[in-house]
């Protein structure tokens, strides 16, 4: 690197008006996860997540603000994760037989849903954590049409971690039915969901999901 990580952390600040530490360690876990559903491996994962990061802060000149024309930061690093989980592919890196012709989830965001401590996790505990996010990600896409409002608005909050002030700009809603409409949606996604979510607390994973 020409720049120290110092440097590029104020080049980060400077260009995206956010703390590079701070966002690192926010949405570190997050990208983990999400990159490890199609690795199968939560250090492959670990590692495609540090270069993502690594990559954004190299190139945080070419990063467009939505105001620009380009997308929110965290957006831009899950895509920078995707060419580089992309490219392992094509290179011949083995990973599981998930299609990468279709478009990837920019944004996944379901730790909202099932916290996650950073570091405080065992190996299987982390499994579990992916499993049941996984889960949780496969019941929104999966509404039925007649529920399309809620899966609209919790794709965007829960997976794409857009801001409510912005969903509600963004649908032309106003904030109160944005409100209702994710807690409902919640609640709909939490009744088809607890049973699964109880049955791997009693019974843990099959070897078929770790």
């Amino acid at each position: 690197m020409d720049k120290n990580l110092n440097q590029l952390s104020k080049d980060f600040e400077h260009r995206t008006k956010l703390n590079f530490q701070k966002f690192y360690k926010d949405y570190k876990p997050k990208l983990i996860w999400y990159l490890a559903r199609y690795t199968k491996d939560t250090e492959i994962a670990e590692d495609f997540a540090e270069e993502a990061f690594i990559q954004a802060l190299l190139n945080i000149n070419t990063y467009k603000r939505p105001e620009e024309g380009g997308a929110q930061v965290n957006t831009w690093v899950y895509k920078i994760a995707e060419n580089i989980v992309k490219k392992a592919h094509k290179d011949g890196q083995r990973l599981p037989s998930t299609s990468l012709d279709k478009e990837f989830d920019e944004n996944v965001n379901l730790t909202n849903l099932i916290p996650y401590e950073d570091g405080k996790k065992s190996e299987h505990e982390y499994h579990v954590f992916i499993r049941k996010a996984e889960i949780i990600k496969n019941a929104i896409y999966n509404l039925p049409k007649k529920d399309d409002k809620y899966k609209q608005v919790l794709i965007m909050r829960e997976l794409e971690g857009m801001a409510y002030k912005d969903i509600s700009e963004y649908l032309d809603i106003n904030l109160s039915t944005i409100k209702s409409q994710i807690r409902k949606g919640r609640s709909i996604i939490r009744k088809k969901v607890i049973k699964k979510l109880q049955e791997i607390d009693v019974n843990g994973l099959s070897e078929f999901d770790i």
